[in-house]
């Protein structure tokens, strides 16, 4: 079979580095998308490393670009932890660089809290996973990353060293791009100790199929094809659609969860649990799927824009993030202990 030849995206950190230059690298490096019309990536990685006392120093991180208003915008968001040889959870910390996407609203004084109240004091054990949920961080973020924190961590135990300054490293980039009406979805998987991997989601005639409703929820208005490819190699297709009073595309996410499992079958065939340190992860990728094509079907209005990066972070209606609440009254309901001396 002959393979397909897709741009490869370059990675943001590229190597297992000293903490400080992985901040300095996620925050502010640069990067050329390959969409100039309407650029957008999402990146996203874990690095690993030991101490002396034989402490694990992780940082877990994720970075947006897309164009806003004819402007360029870069997020980014770090979470740190340290944990102790026998595996507990020392300390938990939202990074300073921490500019979270709904700006003001993403308090980091206050998701820093709830991460903390989650994770410090606990067992890094498989019980944990019981923890890893957007509802109890707060933020769709923190949660993506804590997930990718916990795959790594594990997959750290299975197979990194443990000596003082041992590392482990993984990053995972998609770059987002259209052409003839299909959207593209690029990217490339990086891990210690292993060679570099290009996948490819693909979503055909994607933009005469689907809406949005006045509140920002997507519409599938008709079913689509969609292709997975690992290197170039067509390995997964599906037909997507979605039932009328879906919230989420339901087949989206078993299409995905196939995707994934691939990945990890030619990465990690002897790692049991899920692999969860990938932008493919479905909650992650179908967030990224939802947020190009709105800016694309949308770059001339910013408010609708809003809504519909608001109606990502409500499944069901009901506010999973702190970014998405429309009142006052919402933010009491459902995100016990925030008030607004967090936004000053």
């Amino acid at each position: 079979m002959t393979a397909t030849n897709f741009p490869v995206p370059k990675l943001i950190v590229r190597e297992p580095l000293d903490t400080a230059i992985i901040r300095k690298k996620v925050a502010y490096g640069n990067y050329s998308c390959t969409d100039k019309l309407v650029p957008m990536i999402r990146a996203r990685g874990t690095n690993l490393q030991t101490d002396d006392e034989g402490n694990l120093h992780i940082i877990g991180w994720q970075r947006d670009i897309t164009r806003m208003r004819k402007q360029d915008v870069s997020l980014s968001f770090m979470v740190h932890l340290t944990v102790s040889p026998d595996g507990l959870i020392l300390e938990a910390a939202v990074d300073d660089l921490f500019n979270g996407g709904k700006g003001v609203l993403c308090s980091r004084d206050y998701l820093e809290q709830k991460l903390k109240e989650e994770l410090e004091g606990q067992w890094f054990d498989k019980k944990l996973a019981a923890r890893l949920r957007f509802d109890r961080f707060k933020c769709f973020h923190i949660f993506e990353i804590m997930s990718g924190i916990y795959s790594s961590y594990f997959m750290h135990k299975q197979h990194g060293d443990t000596g003082p300054g041992a590392l482990f490293y993984e990053e995972d980039i998609v770059d987002i791009y259209a052409a003839e009406g299909n959207l593209y979805l690029t990217g490339l998987q990086a891990f210690s100790g292993k060679e570099d991997i290009k996948y490819t989601v693909v979503l055909y005639d994607v933009f005469n199929h689907i809406t949005f409703d006045q509140e920002g929820y997507m519409k599938l208005k008709s079913p689509i094809l969609a292709e997975f490819y690992l290197d170039g190699e067509l390995v997964h297709t599906d037909e997507i659609y979605q039932k009328e009073k879906d919230y989420i595309f339901i087949r989206m996410q078993k299409f995905l969860f196939v995707c994934v499992e691939k990945l990890k079958a030619v990465l990690f065939p002897d790692f049991a649990d899920k692999m969860m340190n990938t932008n493919l992860a479905p909650g992650a990728f179908i967030g990224i799927i939802m947020q190009a094509i709105g800016i694309r079907s949308f770059s001339n209005n910013f408010n609708y824009i809003q809504y519909i990066m608001t109606a990502m972070q409500r499944p069901r209606r009901l506010p999973g993030c702190i970014g998405a609440i429309l009142n006052e009254e919402e933010a009491a309901q459902h995100f016990e202990g925030f008030d607004l001396s967090y936004l000053g």
